[in-house]
């Protein structure tokens, strides 16, 4: 799916999953395997300011996932393969995969570590915007490779080394300004008192590459609109931070985790911006009850690391958004249970390409779902999102506003 109702699908259908397949894994069978349909209502398509598109969208999806111990090792992976078809825009049928999987491992000794893989591909969100309104197919890939090597010293501390490599890639030539290539590194020494405190600190070191584009706009030539294209140079940044983490269980209802960073990114190559300043992340998990999970996450960061934490944020470079998610769960009865989720981004860009220029943008999305658990491997639920922007360029605007069912079944 091109869009939210693509994320709200997956995520209700991700979530039916986890509910039904958790307590399979204590059970002889390591695996599940199943299917689901989704049939969704999407306001606007391509998140376009100018005529909107709606359209309805039939989701089928083939899910299959394991989670196996072998020894002191434990190997999983989560797969879903689906295929989209539209009602009126049939040239944006597509079929797109979702595969993450990892593997968790640990030596008679002080080593341990995890290495985990997440590779995707859909139709864009359309989210990003360029200088003008993409109305074609846009398929978008990406992959994210991580690992961590943890040595314990003594009882207390131990050291954390990570490393990960990720991508992006789009279909439509109009969307290379915002592919690109980031490398990661991390070391650091972790302190644990006991088991509800924790303690880090870690030096990171970031690269990210974006690639020569081509940007495309309209001119005025005696007040008749011309088309013009000029090169864009590739750029690459490279990033480096000073990483303060810890993790407190307050209480059995209560987890607070953070991250406090120091840096500075500093443009290699191209015309950019460089940063300079304390980015982070908090989150608390509350759970005021058996039948309450709330999730609430406060966090500043730039370029692609704000994308990452903020789903309809743009990945661009010269970008500083603040954010703020919420997210709840209550079970209403033993089978039926209701969730919502609520999130804002404020986000200021520098746009070099027109003479430093700068841009301001909102992003808004709310998500209502209830889901009726028939049995372990039986799922039928609904929801209903809404998603915005606001900005000081109309055209990154745009309003749209989603809802659908869908049904699952999983066999163990």
């Amino acid at each position: 799916m091109p869009h939210a109702q693509r994320r709200l699908f997956l995520a209700s259908a991700c979530l039916a999953v986890w509910s039904s397949a958790a307590p399979a894994w204590a059970e002889s069978n390591p695996y599940y395997y199943g299917g689901s349909l989704g049939i969704n209502r999407v306001s606007n398509i391509y998140r376009s300011v100018y005529s909107p598109n709606d359209d309805t969208v039939a989701t089928a999806s083939l899910l299959a996932g394991i989670n196996q111990p072998i020894g002191r090792q434990r190997v999983y992976a989560d797969v879903n393969v689906n295929t989209n078809r539209y009602g009126k825009n049939t040239d944006l049928n597509n079929v797109g995969y979702t595969v993450k999987g990892g593997l968790d491992w640990s030596t008679i000794e002080r080593l341990s570590g995890s290495i985990t893989v997440d590779n995707s591909q859909a139709l864009s969100t359309y989210t990003e915007r360029t200088a003008e309104a993409l109305r074609k197919k846009n398929t978008e890939n990406n992959t994210n490779l991580s690992g961590v090597v943890r040595l314990g010293l003594v009882t207390k501390y131990s050291l954390e080394a990570g490393a990960g490599y990720r991508t992006r890639r789009f279909s439509a030539e109009e969307y290379a300004q915002f592919e690109f290539d980031q490398n990661r590194f991390s070391l650091g020494l972790v302190y644990q008192p006991s088991p509800d405190l924790r303690f880090g600190v870690a030096g990171r070191l970031t690269n990210d590459k974006y690639p020569a584009y081509v940007r495309r706009g309209f001119i005025l030539v005696n007040g008749v609109p011309q088309a013009v294209a000029f090169p864009v140079d590739a750029r690459e940044f490279e990033r480096k931070d000073i990483d303060f983490t810890t993790r407190w269980v307050a209480s059995g209802a209560s987890t607070l985790d953070g991250r406090i960073s120091t840096g500075r990114s500093k443009v290699k190559q191209g015309v950019a911006n460089d940063f300079s300043g304390v980015t982070g992340r908090i989150t608390w998990a509350w759970q005021p009850s058996v039948k309450w999970n709330v999730t609430s996450t406060v966090s500043r960061d730039t370029g692609l690391e704000s994308s990452f934490a903020n789903a309809n944020t743009s990945s661009e470079q010269d970008r500083i958004t603040n954010g703020l998610q919420l997210s709840a769960n209550y079970e209403l009865t033993g089978k039926v249970f209701l969730t919502g989720s609520a999130s804002t981004a404020k986000s200021r860009r520098i746009n070099n390409d027109v003479g430093g220029s700068r841009v301001d943008d909102r992003d808004n999305s709310f998500n209502l779902g209830a889901r009726w658990q028939y049995s372990r491997g039986i799922t039928l639920g609904c929801q209903v999102s809404k998603s915005s922007r606001d900005s000081s360029e109309v055209i990154y605007t745009f309003d749209a506003n989603s809802y659908g069912c869908y049904g699952q079944i999983l066999l163990y």
